[in-house]
């Protein structure tokens, strides 16, 4: 009865979250978007928590009870797949409909996962094998009604890690499947994959806050001090705010126990792709500064 009891907890916990997260509101073009300090140690094991806003601890929990609910649901699918093959239904919606709502909520709390994980301070290297994960699910489970921002932090922490081509050839063709048309998007899968994409569109589907980041990249080429400006003043003053309508903003206040962190990705990706320095964004809120430089950081490790 305790096991059940638990099991029952963990479950409506995570329906809770699931609600808070990802209900969100439509703002100028009814998409809903999907979504997260410095190392201040030498090892590569778990270090301080790097989104302030909870604890190790915390992010450890919810990473653990996001991973059993994970399992529960590829346990359905298994079930749901073997009733299809003998001709019973499940439930009221169709078996099929269902393996797929189960495959979306999967990939969303891996991401969530990939997300807690970061913030909680573990070593870039245990975020490459999550990343790789997700990457898998999305040809499946992602579609751009309600993963703009995940592509976007997909391509951007690919980018971080250095990740390899065949991963953004993959991404590039679930975006293409889906017909999605969005200035970052394509700028980032022009210049990891040389795919022949407009990058002159002014065209964001999500443009409160990320069309800041057209200027940013325009600034570049005529004075990048300018343009790590405009990045500081995005991070600082514009992106979490431009996110308002998200189900997680905030969520550090609502529900400190299902909080994952905030962090904006896209901006550590503009900087190496744009070949700026980022000195004066160390420490900002959101910035993923080490992720910028964890191949640098790691040298350094292996050289001490």
């Amino acid at each position: 009865m305790a096991k059940e009891t638990g099991a029952k907890e963990i479950e409506n916990l995570l329906l809770q979250w699931m609600k808070q997260k990802i209900m969100l509101t439509t703002q100028d073009n009814g998409l809903t978007p999907f979504p997260v300090n410095p190392l201040t140690s030498r090892q590569c094991t778990i270090m301080e928590a790097r989104d302030k806003f909870s604890t190790k601890e915390n992010f450890a929990t919810l990473i653990r009870l996001q991973t059993e609910f994970i399992d529960d649901c590829k346990k359905d699918i298994q079930d749901l797949k073997d009733s299809e093959d003998k001709g019973i239904q499940l439930y009221s919606l169709p078996n099929k409909e269902v393996i797929q709502n189960k495959h979306e909520t999967i990939l969303m709390y891996e991401y969530d996962n990939l997300l807690a994980t970061y913030s909680m301070g573990e070593s870039i290297d245990k975020i490459l094998p999550l990343y790789k994960e997700i990457v898998s699910l999305m040809p499946i489970a992602w579609n751009k009604d309600n993963g703009y921002i995940l592509m976007v932090n997909m391509l951007s922490i690919g980018i971080l890690l250095g990740v390899e081509d065949t991963i953004f050839c993959q991404l590039a063709m679930v975006s293409q499947k889906e017909k999605l048309n969005d200035f970052l998007i394509n700028y980032f899968l022009h210049y990891t994959c040389k795919i022949d994409v407009s990058v002159n569109s002014v065209n964001f589907l999500f443009s409160r806050p990320y069309a800041a980041t057209k200027e940013v990249i325009s600034f570049a080429d005529k004075d990048k001090t300018l343009s790590v400006d405009r990045l500081k003043k995005y991070l600082s003053q514009e992106w979490y705010r431009g996110h308002s309508g998200c189900g997680w903003h905030n969520m550090h206040k609502i529900n400190i126990s299902v909080h994952s962190g905030y962090w904006s990705f896209e901006s550590g990706a503009l900087v190496k792709v744009l070949k700026l320095d980022d000195s004066s964004l160390k420490g900002l809120p959101y910035y993923p500064y080490d992720m910028v430089h964890w191949n640098e950081i790691k040298y350094d490790v292996n050289e001490a």
